[in-house]
């Protein structure tokens, strides 16, 4: 090698001299001994490559919220992260959910350089708060490359540099609004009157199953409780009660605000705007009045007047317990007015007579929480059904009125005496031309057994004489019926039928029928006080002996100037 540095050192210098012209002057190479240089080689260092800076957490915006089943999660990720699995770090178990690349545009970046990372967390905790730390952490390979050398994997075979290995979140949580709602609302609750008492019907278990399955909590129901009033078997108008909304879960029962607080723990997104809601007991605004064979409200009286004294001697629940027959409503209607002072479209709500018949039964059988009646004297049966249970009545007249007969207005007839009376309903004149009409048979129309109507009708129009056994078709059922059957004639005024003058003329008007003379006297207040009216009948006051003491009283009261002031203002003829 050196000497062949030397040969092109001397090749150089031979070429310098032609130049200059002196290459005479240089003597030829000969023997002269080469001089070699040493010198290193020269190499050129390939290109420094050039690495791709990634965010693996760019577009990702963390934000939490509880899902429909109560369980936390990344509100804009619920769908990507996957089912928990368990994994091992440092001999320490850890169950981890993983992200797919959707919607992480630093994910996708390294997807496209055939990169297969991944972001991983712990799960959730259940009790995460606001403000908590959230880290999520990077996988590369489903975990085969160990969390501290996936950086240095990245840059050698990915040509990746990583901004960041891992992100720390503070908790924010973006909960769906909660919604308010009434369990209650498009649920019906009905007062149904029935003679004795009012009954509920509703379709709030229905509603509330149907709220159930929407918050996927379906075991709501409802408890019904008394909140005013005396028993929920025996309602009254007025009366108050309360529906509280319950929910069976996890093994218990909630009530009330519990089961918000239920909703709340369980993330169901719902609050309820009431849990209980109370009902006062009254009838939908198309019921019938109580007593069904009414047809003329209960109007206040002209000239009426607040004859009670304050305070009340008798109180709602006192007065409720009155029972009697349709005859004497009016009665119980102006109690009512005097001491509980009511609307007056509700008074006919608070009466509740189930007639004469019923009304003994309820007092004597001790039914229906009736403790005092007002009606017509007792029949034989009604009091043989008292004996039979060793209960005494005590009875007091109250009201007189008299009892009349009525026939189609068309009839000629206006007036019989009594023994014509008599005669017709033992069957001993069959034609009203034996009184003096129209030459047509007799349909005379009677009441049935123990009925108020039918039992003063034998005791004080026929005193023992015996009626003639009438066919089933002119038997009826219901004062109401009986006006109704002698008003309706078909091209003949045939009929006659029996009731009370007070009922006929204030309770259950009928233009179509007339009362007739008896003796040729009306039955007008006056008469009935100075006994020229032949009929006259008393209305009593009917109470178990020993019992309710406040039926007691009701009926003492009654006997009073104050109360008999009462029965005048209600329309009656007074006994004093």
């Amino acid at each position: 090698m050196m000497k062949k540095h030397l040969i092109l050192f001397a090749a150089a210098l031979l070429a310098l001299s032609a130049l200059t012209g002196c290459v005479e002057d240089i003597p030829p190479v000969t023997d002269v001994e080469p001089v070699f240089i040493e010198t290193e080689p020269v190499t050129t260092a390939p290109p420094e490559k050039q690495l791709v800076e990634i965010d693996p957490f760019e577009g990702l915006d963390f934000k939490f919220y509880h899902d429909e089943d109560g369980q936390l999660t990344e509100k804009a990720y619920k769908k990507y992260f996957g089912e928990p699995q368990e994994t091992e770090e440092n001999g320490e178990t850890k169950r981890i959910q993983i992200l797919s690349a959707t919607g992480a545009k630093g994910l996708q970046k390294c997807r496209n350089l055939k990169c297969s990372l991944d972001i991983w967390r712990e799960v959730l905790p259940a009790e995460l708060q606001e403000g908590d730390t959230v880290t999520y952490r990077l996988l590369l390979d489903d975990g085969k490359v160990s969390e501290a050398k996936i950086s240095s994997v990245l840059e050698k075979e990915y040509g990746i540099r990583l901004k960041q290995t891992k992100l720390d979140v503070k908790a924010h949580f973006e909960e769906d609004a909660v919604k308010e709602i009434d369990p209650f609302e498009g649920g019906n609750v009905h007062f149904n009157l029935s003679r004795d008492h009012f009954e509920i019907s509703h379709n709030l278990k229905e509603k509330l199953a149907d709220l159930g399955k929407k918050l996927d909590t379906p075991e709501f129901d409802v408890t019904l409780s008394l909140v005013e009033g005396e028993d929920l078997d025996y309602l009254a108008f007025g009366d108050k009660v309360k529906y509280t909304l319950k929910l069976a879960a996890d093994g218990r029962e909630y009530q009330g605000e519990e089961i918000n607080q239920y909703l709340a723990a369980n993330w169901k997104r719902a609050h309820f705007s009431q849990t209980e809601k109370e009902f006062v007991v009254k009838p939908d605004e198309q019921e019938n009045a109580n007593a069904q064979n009414v047809n003329a409200a209960l109007k206040r009286p002209e000239g009426w007047r607040q004859i009670a004294a304050d305070p009340p001697k008798f109180s709602k629940a006192d007065l409720r317990h009155i029972d009697g027959s349709t005859a004497t409503i009016p009665i119980t209607a102006e109690l009512i007015r005097q001491f509980v002072k009511p609307e007056d479209a509700d008074i006919q709500y608070y009466v509740n007579h189930n007639t004469t018949g019923p009304a003994y039964e309820n007092l004597i059988l001790g039914k229906a929480k009736k403790t005092i009646l007002f009606a017509t004297e007792p029949s034989e049966a009604e009091r043989k059904l008292a004996a039979d249970n060793n209960v005494e009545l005590d009875i007091a007249p109250i009201a007189q009125d008299g009892f009349v007969f009525i026939t189609h207005k068309d009839n000629p007839v206006d007036s019989l005496t009594v023994w014509q009376i008599q005669a017709i309903y033992s069957g001993q004149i069959t034609n009203w031309s034996q009184v003096g009409g129209k030459d047509e048979p007799i349909v005379a129309y009677q009441r049935e057994a123990d009925s108020g109507s039918q039992t003063v009708m034998e005791n004080m129009v026929m005193k023992g004489l015996e009626m003639t056994k009438a066919p089933e078709e002119t038997i009826v059922h219901g004062m109401d019926e009986l006006v109704n059957t002698v008003a309706k004639y078909q091209n003949e005024t045939c009929s006659i039928g029996y009731s009370f003058y007070y009922y006929i003329k204030n309770l259950y008007q009928n233009p179509d029928i007339k009362v007739l003379k008896i003796n040729g006297v009306t039955p007008e207040n006056e008469n009935l006080l100075n006994k020229s009216y032949p009929f006259t009948s008393a209305y009593y006051a009917v109470t178990r002996k020993g019992g309710d003491q406040k039926a007691e009283e009701i009926k003492q009261y009654l006997l009073s100037d104050e109360g008999q002031e009462i029965v005048k203002l209600a329309g009656y003829c007074p006994v004093k």
